[in-house]
């Protein structure tokens, strides 16, 4: 007995659609273990400061934060405040540092995430206050830090 067109069209569309199920129920098992983390593919980048650059930057395993900032503001300043949060667990270090117009800071020990369970990467948002000082008026500037965890 020859089966129509019709059935074989469904019995067609049923052997390839359960293949396909299960090829996306193992792709979805292989992202839960890490096996494609993109972490690993990422470098480390700065994004979105404008005023205040991020010259030189560190997460490391135990979740403390370092950071070196460049001043290019086009007058000295004075870092009042630095706010970096990563998931829900905020650093504040309001330690004043005072850099000149075009130089950089030293390395910055802003903090640790401790509370936080660190990936091998990280995408930390941090907002920087500072005074301009000749007119003492305050500014902010803001960005995403992101990288592997070194």
């Amino acid at each position: 007995m020859a089966l129509g067109k019709g059935q074989s069209a469904l019995d067609f569309l049923m052997t390839y659609g359960w293949a396909l199920l299960i090829m996306a129920l193992v792709i979805a098992g292989l992202f839960a273990l890490g096996v494609f983390d993109t972490g690993s593919f990422i470098g480390t980048r700065a994004t979105g400061f404008v005023q205040i650059s991020p010259v030189g930057y560190r997460v490391a395993p135990t979740g403390a934060l370092t950071v070196m900032f460049k001043n290019n503001a086009g007058t000295d300043i004075v870092i009042t405040q630095v706010n970096a949060t990563l998931g829900t667990s905020t650093i504040a270090n309001s330690t004043a540092v005072a850099v000149a117009d075009g130089e950089q800071t030293g390395t910055l020990p802003l903090g640790s995430f401790a509370a936080q369970p660190l990936s091998s990467s990280y995408s930390v948002k941090v907002t920087i206050a500072y005074n301009d000082s000749t007119t003492g008026f305050p500014y902010t500037d803001a960005g995403t830090l992101s990288g592997k965890v070194t």
